[in-house]
């Protein structure tokens, strides 16, 4: 849900171990099935998102769920944004056939610019334009083994833009998948998913894999006729992994991919004459590659040095935006335990970014190529204060930035464990974002009106202007959680939060001018990008997962929040509540063969202001409802047939804030295969 200020001021990015962490095994078609381990298992299960050191699920004094590769099959999600609505309190709303809206506890949108993504520890956030292209990660999901999602504030480890949450995506090591695979999708909405994998051994210390996929979907719909919206998109993506132990203590990884994608969108285009807008439908290119590299040092028992660097480029095309980006990144790290109650980790990062722009018809960026610097260290200290009972962690992240400068983001967290079924924790955390280069230096057109009594008879167009003088915006947060067994089948995980922002970048109405060196002469009327915005987002978070049958595993999740974010200086301001329910049935009927439900209840109060004719569109609440029927007639075969958005033939679920028209998502049929031998 987008008030006014916050619609205005998001237009600007527009431009500008398999399961918890147990070993996978062979590769097969079968994965780990999760119904068959206790809720103990489960909760031993070792993380490193939320402390960049490994530790047990339960004994994290943070917002942490994990995405497992079974909670993924057999929930029968075709890409990484289906997969992520498995997580309490994510925010996940497909905009139309390709492309997405995802955050965490608010402020989302097609550039959702308050949450980092990192596959393996290399960040797609995009520093252009403040958000993800999501749909350049058609990712091989046969390759992940769990996705970690920290709800809440992680700039003290991650760095800036970390502010309402992190996710990130761990592939497979190169062991756990070693042979052939071949995963196949077809269906009405899914055309084709076809992904093939090979990984063998180098030597006894060495092992390796490559893969390739292929992806074509069909479009969505228009409301309320049905008529096929035309947004199909293609895309395809291989890639290697190398996994090598040169010695006991030494492991290196290295890894690279790259994509190419082609995305039929359709467009709300403004336009100086009659109609003065109009509906486009226009292809978007994409393409793009990395290459990372991750050394790992056990120098004793209690300590480790990392060292990880990354490159990776991305280039873009289509009817707004025209960029080239090139990105280097060097992180160092060391965790050692100077008693055998406390454990530090510390490290220092380097990170340059060149990119490039083009004008086109509706944007603008000045300079057309710039390369900025990152400079970042930070510690954190994590000590038990009464052994199995009481710890405190705290740490600190500095940052330099070439466009605000100093940047700092401290965090204080204490776990309290009374007794071995429960856990209590809390936190304070400061986090923030730094502008993007489409905010600090550029001009977005949005809108065009046609002659009026009030534009002097002359078209109007509503014109976003960026400033150079932005500053990062600023939040802090609280946050309380609990966690418990209440018996060997049932635990439960609830969070309540409360963030408090302060300089959120938003647009402000300007003087209008008129503009005589262009035919026809126009009236602007701009909206000039100020830190004028301010405010809280608060709510509540429940996860409940229960074992009411050996072979029967269920799960609740459930999310509200509410946002309250004013503008300063005008009337303008938001608030509005959400509330998501989710549940996720997975029943082994037998040995061979899985029923599995997934239930999903979105409602979302208010309207989402959108820069277009369209002005304003509702978001009706909606329910969706998948099923899916898993066979495995051979160890190594699985076949499956999924029905997705059963309850209705269509819905709408987001409207992006600028430039696309309402699109709706439409029921889909899809079987699938995974072979491997």
């Amino acid at each position: 849900m987008t008030p006014t200020a916050r619609g205005l001021s998001k237009a600007i990015p527009l431009l500008a171990l398999v399961g918890f962490g147990m070993p996978a095994g062979p590769t097969r078609a079968e994965a780990a099935d999760l119904t068959r381990f206790s809720i103990e298992d489960l909760l031993q299960v070792k993380v490193v998102s939320a402390a960049k050191v490994e530790q047990a699920l339960e004994d994290t004094a943070a917002a942490v769920s994990v995405i497992t590769a079974d909670d993924i099959r057999r929930s029968g999600a075709t890409s990484v944004m289906e997969a992520l609505r498995l997580a309490p309190g994510v925010e996940v709303a497909r905009i139309d056939s390709s492309r997405w809206a995802i955050t965490i506890r608010g402020f989302n949108g097609r550039f959702a610019n308050k949450l980092l993504v990192l596959i393996d520890g290399r960040t797609v956030y995009n520093p252009q334009f403040s958000g993800v292209y999501w749909e350049n990660l058609d990712l091989l999901l046969p390759d992940i083994e769990r996705i970690e999602v920290v709800r809440g504030p992680g700039g003290s480890l991650w760095g800036a833009n970390a502010v309402n949450g992190v996710i990130n995506i761990i592939t497979k090591n190169s062991e756990e998948t070693q042979g052939g695979l071949v995963a196949l999708t077809v269906g009405d909405e899914e055309r084709t998913i076809a992904g093939v994998r090979y990984g063998g051994e180098l030597s006894d210390s060495a092992r390796y894999r490559l893969y390739g996929q292929l992806t074509e979907r069909d479009g969505q719909a228009f409301p309320p006729s049905g008529e096929d919206a035309e947004d199909d998109w293609r895309i395809g993506r291989g890639g290697f992994r190398l996994d090598w132990t040169p010695s006991a203590q030494d492991s290196v990884a290295v890894q690279g991919d790259f994509f190419r994608g082609v995305f039929d969108q359709n467009y709300a285009l403004p336009s100086l004459f009659p109609p003065y807008g109009a509906r486009e439908l226009a292809r978007a290119d994409a393409s793009g590659g990395s290459l990372q590299v991750h050394w790992e040092r056990r120098l004793s028992a209690t300590s480790r040095f990392d060292l990880r660097g990354y490159y990776q480029y991305e280039s873009r095309e289509d009817a707004i935006n025209i960029a080239d980006s090139n990105i280097f990144d060097l992180d160092v790290q060391h965790s050692f335990a100077p008693t055998d109650r406390q454990q530090i980790v510390w490290g220092f990062g380097y990170r340059r970014t060149r990119d490039e722009f083009k004008d086109t018809l509706y944007t603008s960026v000045a300079p057309e190529q710039a390369t900025t610097d990152l400079f970042s260290a930070f510690v954190q200290d994590q000590v038990d204060l009464v052994p199995e009972r009481l710890r405190l962690t705290a740490g600190v992240k500095v940052e330099h930035n070439d466009i605000t400068g100093w940047e700092w983001q401290p965090s204080v967290r204490m776990l309290w464990s009374p007794h071995a079924d429960h856990r209590f924790w809390g936190s304070v955390s400061r986090a923030v974002r730094t502008p993007a280069r489409g905010e600090s230096a550029a001009r977005v057109n949005l809108l065009a009106v046609p002659p009026s009594v009030f534009t002097g008879n002359l078209p109007g167009l509503f014109s976003v202007f960026s400033a150079d003088d932005l500053r990062s915006e600023e939040l802090v947060a609280y946050e309380i959680g609990y966690r418990t067994r209440l018996a060997p089948q049932l635990s439960i995980d609830a969070t309540a939060f409360h963030n408090d922002y302060d300089r959120v970048i938003s647009a402000v109405p300007g003087a209008p001018f008129p503009e005589v060196r262009s035919f026809p002469p126009y009236l602007v009327f701009p909206l000039e990008l100020q830190n004028a915005g301010s405010g809280t987002v608060s709510g509540f978070e429940l996860a409940v997962d229960w074992r009411p049958e050996r072979d029967w595993r269920m799960r609740f999740a459930y999310a509200f929040s509410r946002s309250d974010i004013r503008q300063d200086a005008t009337p303008v301001y938001y608030s509005g509540d959400r509330n998501q329910l989710s549940l996720f049935s997975s029943w082994n009927l037998r040995d061979d063969l899985d029923l599995d439900l997934w239930w999903l209840y979105v409602d979302q109060s208010g309207t989402i202001l959108t820069l277009s004719p369209f002005g304003t569109v509702k978001v009706d609440p909606y329910s969706r409802l998948n099923l899916r029927l898993g066979w495995r007639p051979r160890k190594n075969l699985e076949l499956s047939l999924v029905g997705a958005n059963l309850l209705d033939d269509r819905h709408l679920e987001y409207v992006q804030e600028a430039f696309t028209l309402p699109v709706e998502i439409e029921r889909s049929i899809y079987g699938q295969l995974k072979w491997s031998f």
